[in-house]
């Protein structure tokens, strides 16, 4: 359980991908979190869209993987996790 929850707008969570050569993994915080003990972390939303569509999963909000990345706000993400951010369905490049 958590003592607060704020929405976490513009926030994104940026982490190498696993395999060499491709592009970062990109996921939208939806929410920031203050745990019991006073530690504050990002929650994204767990499962793509087709898992929720196809194998009628229901969406929920999960913590940052447990991987080495950054908390990155949208001003700050370069092109090329723009495009990736846009490809899950995160960002609306037209918007920025």
């Amino acid at each position: 359980m958590y003592k607060t929850q704020t929405p976490a707008t513009d926030w994104y969570f940026v982490h190498p991908n696993a395999v060499e050569g491709k592009p970062p993994i990109v996921h939208q915080i939806a929410l920031w979190a203050q745990k019991e003990d006073g530690e504050t972390i990002g929650l994204i939303a767990a499962g793509e869209r087709y898992q929720v569509a196809k194998e009628r999963k229901t969406p929920h909000l999960v913590s940052v993987p447990p991987v080495a990345g950054r908390n990155i706000h949208l001003s700050e993400l370069t092109k090329q996790e723009r495009e990736q951010a846009n490809k899950r369905g995160q960002l609306d490049i037209a918007r920025v």
